[in-house]
């Protein structure tokens, strides 16, 4: 039988609010100045590795090395991230609320299905609302057949990816938003047909 693991679905935003990037590199025997360090990842000679305030992650221009303060303490160790948050929670203090009961744990279960397939959604809205965006650009600037499609439907596309920017909880949710999205995606696919 699998073991089960215990987690706390929240440690990850936990962590990211309560350590700053330079605080997780500090942490890992690094100094910051300027903004800038050493990349630990390659051989570096002068700091390549920018470290973006309000905790906005790391980027190193020499190896392509970023992320965020999970990802560079678990590059940095070795270990996976959930270890790495586990690892800067205990150093820094943050409290981890691990499931211990069967219900707890299978309703951190529950919520973490849900980001994911909210999470899946949203990018799949994303793209296909883009394309539809971009092909009703294309048809108003060349007038050409699908040009009062163009016209009609523009406004509302902005505005569905406005809503997926701001509130991507509210229109997974919203099952008549789903449908749209779902129309979308026929809509580009029978577009030049």
């Amino acid at each position: 039988m699998r073991e089960s693991r215990s987690y706390d679905p929240e440690l990850y935003r936990k962590v990211k609010e309560s350590v700053t990037m330079q605080q997780a590199v500090e942490y890992c025997g690094l100094r910051v100045i300027k903004d800038k360090c050493l990349c630990p990842f390659h051989k570096d000679q002068h700091p390549s590795m920018k470290i973006y305030p309000d905790g906005k992650g790391y980027y190193c221009f020499a190896c392509g090395s970023g992320g965020d303060q999970v990802k560079f303490v678990a590059r940095y160790l070795g270990v996976n991230n959930y270890d790495a948050a586990k690892e800067l929670a205990q150093a820094f203090g943050i409290p981890i609320e691990e499931p211990v009961t069967y219900r707890e744990k299978r309703e951190a279960e529950k919520k973490k299905r849900y980001r994911r397939e909210k999470d899946e959604f949203t990018r799949y809205a994303r793209k296909w609302l883009m394309v539809y965006r971009s092909l009703l650009c294309e048809a108003v600037r060349t007038q050409d057949r699908h040009f009062w499609e163009g016209l009609g439907n523009l406004s509302y596309v902005d505005y569905l990816l406005e809503c997926l920017e701001q509130c991507p909880e509210q229109v997974y949710a919203d099952k008549k938003a789903v449908s749209e999205i779902g129309k979308v995606e026929r809509r580009v696919t029978d577009w030049y047909s």
